[in-house]
């Protein structure tokens, strides 16, 4: 067990917000694994995550497109999705957060190639930069959010998929970036997502027992690596069917012993009902 784990979460939104505070930057703070956005660049995960998604795809033979949202650390997925029969997949961040390290890729590609000797990938020892080696499995990078998303064709997309990310997205883009997705999902599409409920800061709801007018200022969550748009299950899957999708509840996790006691909340979230205060996880699958 880690010091990290051991700290109350009153003591890690402390520390966050020092830490955020000194000048280095992400990057920095990823190689020493502090506010690391998930474990996309490891070939065993992204290949996990990948087929997990992939799968909810209708069988077909033919090629397909892929848009990620938050692929975090890593591009590497773009690399893997070869081997799965996409022809391009375009990932969409809300800044650049990516590793650019070339050799880090060839040496997870390489272990993917064997630990799944069956699969083929495009030959990238070819490529001379982190473009090339895009533009060669027809992935592309974008961060810029929700900007991102308005700038790309209508229709694009087979599958529009995510892991842990929605939770992330700015309250008042939701609703903007579910719209967008649907007119980037083509007819017959499928997105799917994996949301993760719980505060990302002692694995419960602590995140509601803070008020929006401390949660959302600048200096607090927004800028200080803990933010989560507080969102929950009934709020998602609403703001999603009134996007024009159909919702499909693919699984769900949920609290058991930890959860929240109603009078922990902070009162704006006293209507919530026992059902989405007990909800961990969910797989949603949307059509």
């Amino acid at each position: 067990m880690t010091i990290k784990s051991k700290l109350p979460w009153q003591a890690k939104i402390f520390a966050k917000i020092i830490l955020s505070r000194i000048p280095i930057g992400y990057k920095n703070w990823a190689k020493l694994g502090i506010f690391r956005h998930g474990k996309m660049d490891d070939y065993s995960y992204a290949w996990g995550v990948l087929n997990r998604h992939v799968k909810n795809i209708a069988e077909s033979s033919k090629a397909w497109s892929a848009l990620e949202l938050g692929p975090g650390d890593s591009l590497l997925s773009a690399f893997l999705a070869p081997a799965l029969g996409a022809k391009s997949i375009t990932l969409i961040d809300s800044h650049d957060f990516a590793n650019k390290d070339m050799n880090l890729y060839r040496q997870q590609i390489r272990s993917f190639l064997f630990s799944y000797p069956k699969y083929k990938l495009p030959d990238y020892t070819k490529c001379k930069n982190i473009n090339e080696m895009l533009e060669f499995c027809g992935g592309a990078y974008h961060c810029e959010g929700l900007l991102s998303l308005k700038k790309l064709k209508t229709n694009s997309y087979d599958i529009i998929y995510s892991q842990a990310v929605l939770e992330h997205i700015f309250y008042d883009d939701f609703s903007s970036t579910m719209s967008e997705c649907r007119r980037l999902l083509k007819p017959g599409g499928v997105m799917s997502h994996v949301i993760d409920f719980k505060d990302h800061l002692g694995g419960g709801l602590n995140n509601l027992r803070i008020g929006s007018d401390l949660w959302n200022k600048e200096w607090f969550a927004l800028k200080s690596n803990f933010y989560t748009n507080r969102l929950r299950f009934s709020q998602i899957k609403r703001i999603c069917e009134n996007a024009g999708f159909i919702v499909k509840v693919l699984e769900i996790n949920r609290f058991g012993n930890k959860k929240i006691k109603r009078k922990q909340l902070s009162h704006e979230f006293a209507e919530l009902t026992d059902d989405d205060l007990s909800i961990s996880e969910a797989h949603l699958i949307m059509y």
